[in-house]
């Protein structure tokens, strides 16, 4: 009996569903595609020649049909597909790999800031070192030659 009632909830949840969704459990039944052979999301390899198949659905219509799921409330039904929302929370956590990025800008750009802190530091400095100049002769008897 109990059965019977279960098959009577898919019934009327069948009727509230959109015609391509309709289309999509008839072809591929909830629970039938939990095997990669018979998932349409994932590629497949043919068994006679060895070669990869392409999915069914492409990542354009997968979305489009996982949104629709997601809008009647049956996106558990759907074989597993990156563009479930379940597999967008699992990328969305894990912990993305830092690698060397490229460094952005030219390299006087880089170096800029640094200048520009040097040549204040050394114009503060200045009317200091023109007095040693002056004392020390203009040049003889210098050591540290400006740079």
């Amino acid at each position: 009996m109990a059965a019977v009632s279960a098959g009577s909830a898919y019934v009327a949840l069948a009727k509230t569903l959109p015609p391509r969704l309709i289309k999509f459990f008839k072809r591929w039944p909830p629970g039938t595609a939990n095997t990669p052979k018979l998932n349409p999301f994932t590629s497949t390899v043919n068994p006679a020649t060895g070669k990869w198949q392409d999915p069914i659905f492409s990542l354009r219509r997968q979305a489009d049909i996982c949104k629709l799921a997601r809008r009647y409330g049956v996106e558990e039904l759907l074989p597993p597909t990156p563009k479930s929302s379940m597999s967008r929370e699992k990328r969305a956590l894990e912990v993305k790999k830092v690698t060397a990025k490229k460094v952005k800008g030219q390299m006087w750009e880089r170096h800029l800031i640094e200048k520009l802190k040097k040549r204040k530091e050394a114009m503060l400095k200045m009317p200091a070192m023109i007095k040693e100049w002056k004392l020390k002769g203009h040049g003889r008897g210098w050591k540290d030659w400006p740079k």
